[in-house]
């Protein structure tokens, strides 16, 4: 009889416990299956009293077997004396393995009390690379652009440079002959790395290309002038190498922690679009021109302007 009494309290007090336990939690992802690169859609609801405080961590430090993209949509709204709130990630994952997204615990309090914790459900999924068939020919992802030819505006076009040339050949002559046995100064202007980089976005910005969908060859022309930079401004052969060589050449030069984590971004999101199986949502578009600007202007050397002159004795022709 005192068994069954002691295993009846034992009972009660397991149960007050459940009960007491107001906050809910339950973590899902949109699939279970992804691909190398896929964006992975990672969501968490909750529901708490509306006089409960709850303290939501930092996911993308709870979560470290996934790459943190950004924080995604959070909605919140009242049930009678209940609070539910649905919270979006965006993370993705780089190589193919079956990935369980760990469990961590949401800290709460009631009236300022002492912190308790609500515990999040572990989330299994699984990221697959891209089959190749070995039998296939080896081609391009992506079928090259074509472009119709505008035979008119190609004839313009010619005429024209063949026009200048023809007064360049007689102005030069012309010039020769007056000037025949001075010694004139020619000034040789070297444009700096940087501004010859800010020209070029500048120009890839105006086309507009991811907004007409080119997004792939968006990202390879932004991307291209960044590393045609890096070769000119920290003579290294930067279009060779991959992201994480490139980031190893930086921190040998004198480049500051933000810079390097700018470049890291950049870069790895270039490569997302590049070689993984996904379509970008256009803030990363935007963010992509955004960065490589930064990029450009943090690193830029002022010093390496010069405005050179050589003599030249020029000749009767």
């Amino acid at each position: 009889m005192r068994k069954i009494y002691l295993l009846l309290i034992f009972l009660t007090i397991s149960l007050q416990n459940v009960f007491a336990q107001e906050v809910k939690v339950f973590a899902t992802t949109d699939t279970t299956e992804y691909i190398v690169g896929d964006y992975i859609k990672y969501s968490i609801e909750l529901k708490y009293p509306k006089d409960y405080n709850v303290i939501i961590p930092m996911i993308k430090d709870s979560i470290d077997n996934l790459s943190f993209i950004n924080n995604g949509e959070i909605i919140r709204k009242e049930e009678a004396n209940e609070i539910v709130e649905i919270r979006h990630f965006i993370f993705s994952k780089y190589d193919s393995s079956e990935v369980t997204i760990p469990s961590f615990y949401i800290p709460y309090t009631i009236n300022g009390g002492e912190p308790q914790f609500a515990y999040v459900n572990p989330v299994d999924i699984v990221v697959k690379t891209i089959e190749v068939d070995q039998q296939a020919e080896i081609q391009d992802v992506k079928a090259p652009i074509r472009i119709p030819l505008d035979w008119l505006l190609i004839s313009i076009i010619a005429l024209s440079v063949l026009a200048l040339i023809v007064a360049g050949y007689f102005g030069y002559k012309y010039y020769r002959t007056k000037n025949s046995g001075k010694i004139v100064e020619k000034p040789e202007l070297i444009i700096p790395p940087f501004e010859k980089a800010l020209a070029k976005l500048h120009n890839l910005e105006e086309q507009k290309l991811w907004q007409q969908g080119y997004i792939k060859e968006y990202h390879s022309e932004v991307t291209g002038i960044i590393r045609d930079y890096f070769e000119d401004r920290f003579n290294f052969m930067a279009l060779e190498m991959t992201t994480s060589e490139i980031i190893i050449n930086l921190k040998s030069k004198d480049v500051t922690t933000e810079v390097l984590k700018t470049t890291e971004e950049f870069l790895e999101n270039a490569d997302m679009v590049k070689f993984a199986k996904y379509q970008p949502m256009p803030t990363v578009n935007e963010l992509m021109m955004h960065e490589a600007y930064l990029i450009v202007n943090d690193t830029k050397d002022d010093t390496s302007i010069e405005n050179k002159t050589s003599n030249e004795v020029v000749n009767a022709g």
